[in-house]
């Protein structure tokens, strides 16, 4: 059951303000939260696993950062639909930095009878000031009435676009990157069966978040047939499958910008692909997409990364 803390603001969309700076909240990322990021993530690259592992996984930053209104808005009062992502990778993270999250809502506005809010957010070294991820988030705070959520008729995000990209049945698809490929090339297809120990981790069930991705009950109230896995999850598993793809250059120039467009229930299995749009010197841009077991679409947006180290 959700238990209210009256030291917070209910996230309601006439709560948000604009431009109003959020943080910095500083946050240690040692051996611990390296561990519970590869859990949360499924995430046990090498670059990450043992004691000689230099790194942090960055995307759990980005869930961070989507997360960095919860230390004024109350996480267990939260019933929003995540709509938008855009991350930017900018440089890998050390294990043991000290890590410093800011952010504003730099936007909230009324479409169609929903509230809108747009939240910009970076993570620097608290000690250097090297940035290593920013983001920017675009969430639903207020539902029109009458919109049931979870059956089909509650606001969906436009489909980044319109983009419909097609996978490539007849051609094998890449597991790392080549200099000859062509528009049309697919990258080997990456899988993930949100659990919810995992949802819960990444969600903020450590910290007692009672939300529609941690919590059974407040799932079922706000309309949804069971646990939720949050879309940034998706957006994080696409930049897996892409770091592993590109090599290091994505750890210092990966680009998503994801809509997503269904959601994603616990034990879901979720298959995140990406076919090559096109191919600038140095820099590849992606079509990318996350499906679930029935063939439907979960998540679409474009992505890009420098292949160089």
């Amino acid at each position: 059951m959700a238990r209210i803390n009256p030291e917070l603001r209910e996230p309601t969309y006439e709560n948000v303000v604009v431009d109003e700076l959020i943080g910095p909240l500083l946050v240690e990322a040692d051996e611990a939260y390296r561990r519970r990021a590869c859990f949360a993530l499924d995430d046990y690259s090498p670059e990450y696993m043992g004691a000689e592992a230099p790194w942090v996984p960055a995307p759990m930053l980005g869930r961070d950062l989507v997360a960095l209104f919860c230390s004024v808005y109350d996480p267990s009062r939260t019933v929003g639909l995540h709509q938008k992502e855009e991350i930017w990778f900018l440089n890998p993270v050390p294990i043991n930095a000290r890590l410093s999250y800011s952010g504003r809502y730099t936007d909230k506005y009324m479409k169609r009878g929903k509230g809108y809010t747009v939240f910009d957010t970076e993570a620097r070294d608290a000690d250097s000031g090297i940035p290593y991820v920013r983001q920017i988030s675009t969430e639903i705070m207020r539902i029109p009435e009458g919109i049931q959520l979870g059956t089909g008729n509650a606001a969906k995000a436009p489909q980044a676009g319109h983009i419909d990209p097609v996978w490539p049945d007849d051609i094998t698809p890449l597991t790392h990157v080549r200099p000859d490929m062509s528009p049309g090339t697919p990258v080997q297809p990456l899988r993930k069966r949100p659990e919810q120990g995992q949802m819960s981790l990444f969600s903020g069930g450590n910290t007692q978040w009672y939300n529609i991705h941690t919590d059974i009950e407040v799932a079922l109230k706000a309309g949804f047939r069971d646990t939720l896995a949050q879309g940034m999850m998706e957006t994080c598993w696409i930049a897996e499958m892409l770091a592993r793809f590109i090599g290091p250059g994505w750890h210092t120039s990966g680009w998503i910008k994801m809509a997503y467009v269904k959601p994603v229930y616990r034990g879901d299995t979720i298959t995140c692909k990406a076919v090559v749009d096109e191919m600038q010197d140095d820099v590849v841009k992606f079509h990318v997409w996350a499906e679930n077991q029935h063939g439907e679409r979960t998540a679409i947006g474009w992505a890009s990364g420098k292949t160089g180290s």
